[in-house]
C-alpha cells in the first residue's frame, strides 16, 4: 500500500508539473510578441525562474530533470530564434546549479534538507543571472560603437537588437554613417531593422539579399547579430549570413558579429549538415531552412559582453561558463 500510494503521489506530481510546463510555455509565447525588443533566450530565463519558484519537485535532480524538458519544450515554441533559447536556457541550468568556489553560507544552503530555501537560492542566483545578461547589449555596444567612425558604410543583414544598440550608440555619438540593410528573407525581418535605422534619423538603403555581391565593393565592414556561436568560433544565423561571409572575405572586407555571451552553444558543426533539423527548419515539413553556419575563419572579431573576441577564443570562454 505504501509502494502504491507514492507511485500515485510521484505520478500526480509529475502531471501537475507537465500542466505548469503547458502553462509557462504558453507565457513564453504571449511574451515574446509581446515584449519584441527581448531576446527570446532573456524571455525563456525569466520562464524558468517563474518554474522554480512554483514547481511541485520535491528534489534537487527532479528539478534539473523538469528545467531540461522546460527548456526543450520553450526552444520548440521559440519558431527562429531555437539556437540562442537552447544556450541561454543550458547556461543558466548549469549557472544555477553550480556550487564549487562558494563561501560556508551557501555550503550550508546546498546540504540543507529544507528543498524551499535551496529553491529560494536557485530563484536568487537565477535573477542574478538574468540581470547580468540584460545589461549585455549596452556593454557589448560600449566596445563596439568605436570601430563606426565617420563616413563609413556599414553592410548588416536580418534584425539584431545588439547591432542596432551599437548603431544606435554611435549615432547618439554623432557620428556619420552609412547602412546597408538587406531584406533578409524569407521572413523579411531586415524590414524592420531598415524602419528603426531610419526612425532614429540614420542613413539607412534597403538591398535585395541577392545585391550583396554588387555593393560589397563599397561596403568598408559587416557587422552582424548572431542566433548562437559554436565551440569553434563559428556562427549560427540568419540564412544567408555564410555567403555574405564569403564574399566578405574574397574582398577583404571585415566580418564583425556582435553577440551576447549567453549565445554560446556547445556544439561542434563543421559544415551545414551538421546543424540539427530543430535548429534549422521551423517544422518536420519544411524544404527551407532559416539559418547556416558560417566557419570561423571567415570572421574577423566578435563583439561580446566579455570583451572583443578571436573566434579561436570562444572555446576557451565556453569552458570558463561551464565550469
Amino acid at each position: 500500500n505504501n509502494c502504491r500510494r507514492s507511485f500515485k503521489l510521484s505520478y500526480y506530481n509529475e502531471y501537475k508539473s507537465y500542466l505548469r510546463m503547458d502553462e509557462h510555455v504558453s507565457q513564453f509565447t504571449a511574451d515574446v510578441k509581446k515584449e519584441p525588443k527581448t531576446p527570446p533566450a532573456i524571455i525563456a530565463i525569466q520562464s524558468l525562474i517563474k518554474f522554480i519558484e512554483d514547481t511541485p519537485a520535491g528534489t534537487l535532480q527532479e528539478l534539473i530533470e523538469q528545467l531540461k524538458k522546460l527548456s526543450g519544450m520553450l526552444k520548440s515554441a521559440t519558431g527562429t530564434s531555437r539556437t540562442s533559447v537552447a544556450s541561454g536556457c543550458d547556461l543558466f541550468v548549469r549557472f544555477i546549479t553550480l556550487n564549487s568556489g562558494k563561501g560556508q553560507s551557501d555550503g550550508d544552503i546546498w546540504d540543507s534538507t529544507n528543498f524551499d530555501l535551496l529553491k529560494a537560492h536557485l530563484v536568487k542566483r537565477g535573477k542574478q543571472f538574468n540581470d547580468r545578461l540584460s545589461l549585455s547589449r549596452k556593454s557589448i555596444a560600449q566596445l563596439a560603437y568605436p570601430f563606426i567612425t565617420d563616413g563609413v558604410t556599414v553592410l548588416t543583414t536580418d534584425m539584431s537588437r545588439v547591432v542596432l544598440e551599437i548603431l544606435f550608440k554611435a549615432h547618439e555619438k554623432r557620428k556619420k554613417f552609412n547602412v546597408l540593410v538587406t531584406i533578409s528573407e524569407p521572413q523579411k525581418r531586415g524590414m524592420r531593422m531598415f524602419k528603426e535605422l531610419r526612425d532614429v534619423g540614420i542613413q539607412a538603403t534597403q538591398i535585395l539579399d541577392s545585391s550583396i555581391g554588387f555593393v560589397m565593393e563599397r561596403v568598408d565592414f559587416i557587422l552582424v547579430g548572431a542566433e548562437g556561436v559554436v565551440e569553434n568560433g563559428g556562427l549560427i544565423n540568419n540564412i544567408g549570413t555564410y555567403p555574405t561571409a564569403v564574399m566578405a572575405r574574397s574582398l577583404n572586407k571585415p566580418f564583425y558579429v556582435a553577440v551576447e555571451s549567453f549565445k554560446f552553444y556547445r556544439m561542434y558543426p563543421l559544415k551545414q549538415t551538421d546543424l540539427p533539423n530543430d535548429d534549422k527548419y521551423l517544422s518536420d515539413k519544411s524544404d527551407h531552412p532559416t539559418v547556416d553556419y558560417t566557419p570561423p575563419h571567415f570572421i574577423t572579431k566578435l563583439f561580446t559582453d566579455l570583451g572583443i573576441l578571436t573566434p579561436s577564443a570562444v572555446s576557451d570562454e565556453l569552458i570558463k561558463l561551464y565550469i
